[in-house]
Order: C-alpha cells, then sequence, then structure tokens
C-alpha cells in the first residue's frame, strides 16, 4: 500500500480525478491528490507529507507509506484513508476496463 507520490516521473502531466498521465499515456491515481480532490487534506498537508517522505528516504531511514505520514501527522483519519483508497482501487478498475 505504498505510494510513490514523490517519486512521479518529471515527464507526468495532471489529467484530473487524482490522476497523473505519464508518457505512454497510462494514467497513475495518486493517494494524496485523491486525499485532496475529496477534500480530506490540503495540498499544504500533502506537500509536507511528501517532503518528509523524501527526507526519511535521503536520510536513510525507513519509506513509510504516504497514508502512515498522514495519519501520524494527524491530517486524516484512518477511515478518510481506507475511502481514499477505495476510490483509488476504483479508478484504477475502472481504466484497466476501458
Amino acid at each position: 500500500m505504498t505510494n510513490k507520490d514523490s517519486k512521479a516521473n518529471s515527464s507526468t502531466k495532471d489529467s484530473g480525478n487524482g490522476s497523473i498521465e505519464t508518457e505512454s499515456g497510462e494514467p497513475r491515481y495518486l493517494l494524496g491528490q485523491i486525499l485532496v480532490d475529496l477534500n480530506y487534506i490540503t495540498v499544504y498537508q500533502l506537500d509536507e507529507a511528501l517532503s518528509i517522505q523524501k527526507n526519511d528516504s535521503s536520510a536513510g531511514r525507513d519509506n513509510k507509506p504516504l497514508g502512515q505520514i498522514l495519519l501520524e501527522l494527524g491530517y486524516c483519519g484512518p477511515n478518510q484513508l481506507i475511502r481514499a483508497i477505495q476510490v483509488q482501487v476504483e479508478l484504477r478498475k475502472k481504466a484497466e476496463s476501458k
């Protein structure tokens, strides 16, 4: 359940609905963007959590999932995180069925 929001490819473009399109045109549904789209967290809270995730990784500490960091900061609750993951799964399934 790890999220690689902080490692998004520099050659991506926002396609709305919490997804980013890669160069190949495949959508990547990012948990952080979905949480923002659902108004569970702010863009500033997402940026802070991503910064923490990046700094931890750079310092050689355990690479925590974005959701865990947001929970630890108190920016979202467990039910909000679960709902955002459900939306992420639904979006991925919808994209695969096309």
